[in-house]
């Protein structure tokens, strides 16, 4: 299993997921600006062009949340995940998905035209909407969290993983959401975690 990766990138998920799980893996760290080529003439796979690029064999693939959902499938044998049966198998779903769809995408935003953009490309109107429907979002964990340790059932699993990257964004880029009472703690928590710092440093 080889996995193709760029530092802060969603293959950070992939990259602590692995390591949680505890398999073997060979990793191939690629220089931020590996997107500004084409990633497909890079590997000796199949490629949309983006990473993070998983290769298991035959199998390739390159959406993040795809690539932990395979993992667990795959390799997982019950770890990082709720029963399929039972009552927090749905919600485990949910955080996953919520996790990219829910937090990424303003996140992303806020990042672009906060720290990434030129400065004279920076919408600061985009910004601060991106910012609010971030800081939403963030409160919905935030009141989740109330009682809990963790976002399922009280254990660590990849919802927490997934959701715990765009925590991690948001820290490295300065726009951590302020005045919530369980989220910092809560991310103090992942953030103690071997994987996570293997994670977030390679």
């Amino acid at each position: 299993m080889k996995l193709y990766h760029y530092s802060k990138s969603r293959s950070t998920r992939v990259l602590w997921l692995l390591e949680e799980l505890g398999l073997e893996y060979d990793a191939e760290m690629l220089p931020f600006d590996a997107r500004a080529f084409s990633i497909a003439d890079h590997l000796e796979v199949e490629s949309y062009g983006e990473l993070p690029m998983l290769v298991d064999g035959a199998a390739s693939m390159g959406e993040s949340i795809a690539v932990v959902t395979y993992l667990l499938d795959r390799y997982g044998d019950g770890r990082l995940a709720p029963d399929r049966e039972s009552d927090e198998y749905g919600p485990f779903l949910e955080w996953i998905q919520f996790g990219e769809r829910s937090l990424m995408d303003p996140l992303s935003q806020l990042v672009q035209h906060t720290a990434l953009l030129p400065e004279d490309e920076r919408d600061r109107a985009a910004a601060d909407k991106a910012r609010r429907v971030f800081k939403h979002f963030a409160r919905s964990i935030d009141e989740a969290l109330e009682g809990h340790t963790y976002l399922v059932g009280d254990q660590f699993s990849a919802a927490d993983i997934v959701v715990g990257y765009a925590l991690f964004v948001a820290d490295e880029f300065g726009v951590f959401p302020s005045g919530l009472e369980n989220l910092p703690a809560y991310y103090d928590r992942l953030r103690e975690r071997a994987a996570f710092k293997l994670a977030t440093t390679s």
